[in-house]
């Protein structure tokens, strides 16, 4: 009877032990956590699961004399871009050590600059495909489970993943006023921008996306490496899967990044915050869970 009840009160959480939680803090819409190697002293760390790797800043690597003999390229905006390449480095984050098969490590001062905060390095999508992991916006939360004793017994809508390049791709539509709504496809992106979601420039060009906006306004956005224009703006409606927002800020770039056979943009921060977002990608869904 006290294995039953004990159960039953782990259901009608949520979550199924063992479950590890910290804190984090924004700033502004990006997540910053505490990480740290071996003994050394802790890191500020962005959470963004719209990274295919890790990454680390060079001149901390420098100043902890990692071996950063190894080289790789990477195309970049602006062409590309050597970097260095560490593998099978464990990082501790969340009371969890996680194994990462690949690091990179190039200069991050532009994203610094972006933020206005030091960013020591960004956890990808490692952490997300090896655990759980539930952001609970409102109260600052960050929650890391082992996925073979998760289970979800909460009021969330879980939404189904595919994947393109390890990242996570979630279906919806995206409605302009005065329009039919449009399907879409976006990729979840916990480091991405304020805004609701981040339309390709093909998207915008070939559904008329654009003149669906209201207070429309040019912006630009920073990417790897470099800034580039957007137009930002209000749609009628943004929806992902059963989970509609009303009004969203929206913004279509200047720029093709991704195959618009693959993938429409992003679904930002501004959406995501407006939700605790549960990463189940080991079961292949996110859960959205409005606070």
């Amino acid at each position: 009877m006290k294995r039953l009840i004990g159960w039953m009160l782990l259901a009608s959480s949520g979550f199924a032990q063992p479950t590890v939680e910290c804190g984090f803090e924004l700033q502004g819409n990006v997540i910053f956590v505490k990480g740290s190697i071996g003994n050394a002293q802790a890191l500020d760390l962005v959470l963004d699961s719209g990274s295919a790797r890790t990454s680390f800043d060079e001149s901390l690597a420098a100043s902890r004399n990692w071996d950063l003999s190894m080289k790789a390229l990477s195309a970049t905006p602006n062409g590309r871009q050597e970097l260095s390449v560490l593998k099978d480095l464990e990082i501790q984050l969340c009371g969890k050590p996680v194994t990462e098969p690949l690091v990179t490590v190039y200069p991050l001062g532009f994203l610094s600059k972006a933020v206005k905060r030091r960013v020591d390095g960004i956890i990808g999508i490692e952490l997300f495909r090896r655990f759980v992991v539930a952001i609970d916006y409102a109260a600052r939360k960050l929650q890391v489970m082992e996925p073979d004793s998760f289970v979800y017994a909460g009021p969330g809508e879980p939404v189904p993943v595919s994947y393109n390049r390890r990242l996570p791709i979630v279906a919806g539509s995206v409605t302009p006023f005065g329009g039919q709504p449009i399907p879409v496809k976006l990729m979840v992106d916990s480091g991405g921008s304020a805004v609701n979601a981040d339309f390709s420039k093909a998207f915008g060009e070939t559904t008329g996306l654009l003149s669906g906006m209201r207070e429309a306004r040019d912006s630009k956005v920073t990417i790897f490496r470099g800034d580039t224009a957007s137009k930002t703006g209000k749609v009628q409606a943004l929806r992902i899967g059963n989970v509609s927002v009303s009004a969203p800020e929206v913004q279509i770039l200047d720029y093709q990044t991704t195959d618009p056979k693959v993938m429409d943009g992003t679904l930002g921060s501004g959406f995501l915050r407006q939700f605790k977002v549960i990463f189940d990608l080991p079961h292949d869904r996110i859960i959205f869970e409005r606070p």
